[in-house]
């Protein structure tokens, strides 16, 4: 069995299923990505009461945002690109605040869960 992603969240009313990406540079290559990951939270995303989606950090700018599962499906199936650049995402995610805490980082969800 293949999991669809690395994070799964409950706040009432939604479960929000994650996977999580980490990546040195201003793009995330689509080859980072698993290609059931996206099929499969695509799917999700489509079903009452689950909000699924990838959270890129781009560890070079201190930025991490969520992108909603349908988004980045539509991109990676229709986009020009073989990349999340760090500026699509910025125009089509929504920012997570971080602090970095020595070497791990610190996350505010408040945006993400008001989603």
């Amino acid at each position: 069995m293949k999991n669809p992603c690395d994070f799964i969240l409950y706040k009432i009313p939604n479960i929000y299923l994650l996977e999580l990406k980490s990546h040195k540079g201003k793009s995330i290559p689509f080859g980072a990505i698993q290609h059931y990951q996206i099929e499969l939270l695509h799917r999700y995303n489509q079903m009452d009461g689950v909000v699924a989606g990838f959270v890129f950090n781009f560890r070079d700018v201190n930025e991490t945002y969520f992108v909603d599962a349908v988004t980045a499906y539509q991109f990676y199936h229709v986009g020009e690109r073989k990349s999340f650049s760090l500026e699509w995402t910025r125009g089509n995610g929504i920012l997570i605040p971080q602090k970095l805490k020595r070497t791990r980082y610190q996350y505010d969800l408040c945006n993400l869960l008001n989603y």
